[in-house]
């Protein structure tokens, strides 16, 4: 089986080996080399040593042993961070590989240090200005930082040299989104979902977005955040998407042209007035769950040909029609609840003309 190879850093103040000169001797740096390459020969290592900034770094492979490199890289695949830091900072000192700083940098932003990630990061960038995940990783510990310019900057330009990656885009969208530039980050939102349509993380900051860019863009977000339901139906994301979707409804409710009221929602009430009167507690509570855990998926509130059917109560429904029935419902169960529906002056009038 192969050996690991022994990455290390010792300072030369603590080496303490036979027959070497005194510390201040001129010759003391090379009798170190040369005393610690020949114990590794001896042991059937290959060894790669210096001295720097007063210590011994070095890498030694056994003759059955596993390249450093990719000793280095099973460790990070296999989420030994913690382990795998030491043999980058060692090797990141010894070489300037682009693929070793990177994974540096990143490690050391994966570990909650970030402001010291930024410059094996850079160095990688400078050593091969095309690295676009190099770019990118900068960039993200830049946003860890808190200095946002920087790391828009540096994620457009990864953005640039990667067009179709899916974890650049999106995450150049979701920084464009939370400083406001909500028109900005819609492409970058659609190219990150061109990359991957099945990703519910983008599809939820897409959604995000087109909420923020206005009504005319709500219908998107609405088939959004039902395609993540269909997706995944039970993961806390979906839940986010349900919540979302009834949000929606509600804002649909709140505009009224010119302020007044929507008779048609004023209708309904009146009619539920008239169906709730002779059920009991338990009954109408079980009328206002359903409909409830109906419009977890979304009501069509502005479509009066989506119609819906309910276990507990015989007929068809529109969406309009069971939002406003589940107002009702709520206020006689408790008038206190604050319903979220928007319709509470509907209600109101609906009340007034049902003699309530």
């Amino acid at each position: 089986m192969p050996q690991a190879p022994e990455i290390f850093k010792r300072s030369l103040d603590d080496i303490k080996l036979d027959g070497l000169p005194p510390r201040d001797d001129p010759g003391f740096e090379d009798a170190v080399l040369q005393s610690i390459t020949l114990q590794y020969a001896a042991k059937g290592y290959t060894a790669a040593i210096v001295v720097q900034d007063g210590h011994v770094l070095g890498v030694a492979v056994p003759q059955e042993g596993v390249e450093p490199k990719q000793y280095i890289l099973g460790l990070l695949e296999h989420r030994f961070l913690e382990d795998a830091l030491p043999a980058l900072e060692i090797m990141a000192e010894m070489t300037n590989d682009p693929e070793i700083l990177y994974n540096y940098g990143v490690c050391l932003s994966e570990m909650g240090r970030a402001e010291e990630s930024v410059a094996p990061l850079k160095a990688c960038t400078e050593a091969e200005p095309d690295y676009a995940h190099a770019h990118a990783a900068l960039g993200f510990s830049y946003v860890k930082l808190g200095e946002l310019d920087k790391a828009e900057a540096t994620l457009r330009n990864a953005a640039d040299k990667l067009p179709d990656d899916l974890w650049i885009n999106r995450n150049l969208a979701g920084l464009l989104a939370k400083r406001g530039k909500h028109e900005d980050a819609k492409p970058y939102f659609e190219r990150a979902l061109a990359a991957n349509p099945k990703d519910v993380g983008t599809l939820y900051g897409l959604a995000l977005n087109l909420e923020e860019l206005g009504p005319q863009n709500h219908e998107q977000a609405i088939g959004n955040y039902k395609r993540i339901i269909e997706l995944e139906p039970n993961s806390p994301i979906a839940t986010e998407a349900k919540k979302a979707l009834s949000r929606l409804a509600q804002g649909t409710m709140k505009e009224k042209a010119d302020g007044g009221l929507r008779m048609d929602a004023v209708m309904y009430m009146t009619g539920a007035f008239e169906t709730f009167e002779h059920m009991e507690q338990q009954e109408l509570a079980k009328v206002v769950f359903e409909i409830a855990k109906l419009g977890e998926s979304g009501l069509s509130i502005n479509d009066p040909d989506t119609r819906y059917t309910l276990k507990s109560l015989d007929g068809d429904f529109s969406g309009l029609q069971l939002l406003s029935m589940m107002h009702v419902g709520l206020k006689q169960i408790d008038p206190s609840l604050d319903t979220q529906s928007g319709l509470d002056a509907e209600y109101e009038a609906a009340k007034t003309m049902a003699g309530k």
